[in-house]
């Protein structure tokens, strides 16, 4: 393994465990990664993504759920809403890479990345984190499954399990507080993203190429240890970590993953 594959392996687990209590699989920055720092193809990324997120959402649902931090009749809703949504949107993705390239995944990307760190931002500002009540889901079940089927389809076309729209939703329209937020996201990504991975396995047939670039051991090997590194940070940040300090990772981590797609979109124009 060069050097660079090794800080690429470090990078993917810091990525878990950072993300691992905002409600984030962290594939906002699992593809770039595996596109910039490994040259893999966006195909091939894609695919990888959803592995690592899926890992991440298994731990820290489990981390979120067992501290009661998780609304299960809206998670129940998500699913419903999120999973059909998937698998039009690994469709779509497909269309897009055939009709202009990955071009067209990083656009989408770069629209949803800026859509979710302007309401964020906004939500930050308002200040009202501290008179945070919950609000009936029956209430604005069609505003729900219209943000969660929204979730799913990204999840299909950018190979990532939503989270950032999932948590965005969560806050701004159920009024959820960030750890809330977040075990909900979770619940909802456990399932969307395994219906996602295995379409887009299905449809790109590149599970063997994925193998060959990376080894057996790898493949097996570094989706473990993502798992294991996003159920401890999930388990330490529900414990420690102030609400404020996660919407600012949140920002940070988000941010920079906006500013390599700008980059790479100026370089081609």
């Amino acid at each position: 393994m060069d050097l660079m594959s090794i800080l690429a392996v470090i990078c993917l687990l810091l990525v878990a465990i950072v993300f691992s209590p905002l409600g984030l699989g962290g594939g906002i920055l699992y593809v770039p990664i595996m596109h910039y720092m490994l040259n893999w193809e966006i195909r091939e990324s894609l695919v990888a993504s959803l592995t690592l997120v899926l890992m991440v959402s298994i731990g820290s649902s489990l981390a979120h759920s067992k501290s009661g931090f998780a609304d299960y009749d809206a998670a129940k809703l998500g699913r419903i809403s999120a999973a059909p949504s998937a698998i039009i949107g690994v469709l779509l993705s497909g269309l897009l890479l055939s009709a202009v390239g990955d071009i067209g995944i990083k656009i989408i990307a770069t629209i949803i990345i800026s859509f979710v760190i302007e309401r964020t931002i906004r939500k930050t500002i308002s200040r009202d984190e501290g008179s945070v009540l919950d609000i009936d889901l029956s209430d604005n079940k069609s505003k729900y499954a219209a943000g969660s089927s929204f979730a799913g389809l990204s999840s299909g076309i950018l190979g990532i399990g939503g989270g950032a729209i999932l948590v965005t939703i969560n806050r701004s329209i159920l009024k959820m507080d960030s750890k809330k937020a977040a075990g909900t996201s979770y619940m909802v990504v456990s399932t969307i993203v395994p219906i996602a991975l295995v379409s887009h396995i299905l449809m790109s047939r590149n599970l063997d190429l994925i193998i060959e670039q990376s080894g057996l051991l790898s493949v097996i090997m570094i989706p473990l240890m993502v798992l294991f590194s996003a159920y401890y940070g999930a388990k330490y940040a529900i414990k420690y970590l102030p609400k404020q300090a996660v919407t600012v990772v949140f920002l940070l981590v988000v941010s920079v993953s906006l500013l390599r797609y700008l980059l790479d979109l100026f370089s081609s124009v």
